[in-house]
Order: C-alpha cells, then structure tokens, then sequence
C-alpha cells in the first residue's frame, strides 16, 4: 500500500515539473515576439503621399481640348458655327463634365483629335471600364502650386500614355466607349479635393464636391498665346 501511495507521489511530482517547464518556455516565446505597430498596417481609408505632383509642370493657360476648323481655340458652347457645340453642360443630370460633339452630328467626330488642355502630366491612361472606352488623365500645375485634373473619356485611341505633355499636344482621337454612345468628347475638370482624384469616376453624381464647370474654368484660366 505505502509502495502504491509512493508511486503515486512520484507521478504527480513528474508532471508538475514538466508542466512548469511548459509553462515558462511559453510565457519567455511571447516575450520574445515583438507587438505589431499600428505604423506597419497599411492605412487604405487614406490617400497615399503623392510625388507625382512635385515634377509637374507649370501651366501657362488653358484651352479647349478640340479645335475648329480654322485651327482656333475661341470655341463657345453653343452651335453657332464654330464647328463644335457642348451637348450636355456640367450639372445637368448631374453630369460632371461636358460632352462636346461636331456640329455637323452623327458620329462625325469619330477620330478626331483630342488635344491637352494645358501644360501638365499624364496620370492615368487606360481603358475605364463599361460606359468609359479609353480615358486618359492629366494632372496639372497652377502658378500658385495649387493642382487641377482634366479627363479626357470614351476616346478611341491614345496617342500618349505617359511623361509630361504641352498645351494643345495631342493626347488621341474622340471615341464612341467601345460601341456604348455615339462619338463625343466627355471632358472633366477636377479639383484636388476630388474624390476621384487621379482615376476613373461616376460621370454622374448628385455631389460635384471637388468638379467643377471645365468651360468656366478655361475661360478665367485662358492662355495668353494661342497653343
């Protein structure tokens, strides 16, 4: 009996110890590893730094992003001869740009060239998805180191992708978004608090925070020199 009750102390002693061995070598392991810091969690709710915008160029004016025929940038919205017309102004059924067309109609300006409305670098140049077709982005640089976008949507072609690009430098040719419209320009002007600043947006939003009128922009932003 004294033997079993010995044998029995034995075992409990045996597993206390290996128990308190576990233990220790557990609690030493996380001390050992070092906390996660809320610097290495990639914060996504939060617009990246952005270098692009410290190499820009300065623009020296803005123009339309299409030219008649008389090879003139003094366009006006309306069909009065000039050869092209804005179809849907910024703000009507909360457009957030304008869709220039020939005033000639149809898919007349399919192909024509879509030109840089001022100084500035490509940002963005690619296929938009379903209702887009192509789209390109240009961001720009205003002499008071404030920064404005102009998007150029729906085109049929580039002709530039990337680097910086000159006043009236051609960008590609008017489109029809692979099929979904007849050809047109749709041309934004963004603003650096935009929420779509640098990428593809709705085209149409109730919220113009950040959009703005982009011929009432151009004309208080006019180039002294023809491009």
């Amino acid at each position: 009996m004294r033997l079993r009750i010995v044998c029995v102390v034995i075992v409990v002693a045996v597993v206390a110890l290996f128990a308190g061995y576990a233990f220790r070598r557990i609690r030493s392991s996380r001390q050992l590893q070092k906390p996660v810091s809320s610097e290495q969690t990639p914060q996504t709710s939060q617009r990246p730094a952005d270098s692009t915008s410290t190499f820009i160029p300065i623009s020296d004016g803005f123009e339309y992003p299409i030219w008649n025929n008389k090879r003139t940038s003094k366009l006006t919205q309306t069909r009065d001869g000039d050869g092209w017309y804005n179809a849907q102004d910024f703000g009507e059924n909360n457009h957030l740009g304008e869709d220039w067309n020939t005033e000639s109609g149809g898919n007349t300006d399919c192909g024509i060239g879509v030109y840089a409305s001022s100084n500035g670098t490509i940002v963005f140049a690619k296929d938009g998805g379903i209702g887009w077709g192509k789209v390109l982005i240009v961001r720009h640089r205003l002499s008071d180191d404030t920064f404005v976008e102009t998007l150029y949507g729906h085109l049929q072609s580039f002709t530039k992708t990337a680097g910086d690009v000159k006043r009236h430098e051609q960008l590609g040719s008017i489109g029809n978004a692979d099929g979904a419209y007849p050809c047109h320009l749709h041309f934004e002007l963004r603003l650096a608090d935009c929420a779509s600043w640098g990428m593809v947006g709705p085209g149409y939003s109730e919220n113009r925070d950040g959009w703005t009128d982009p011929s009432n922009f151009i004309d208080a932003h006019r180039a002294s020199t023809p491009g």
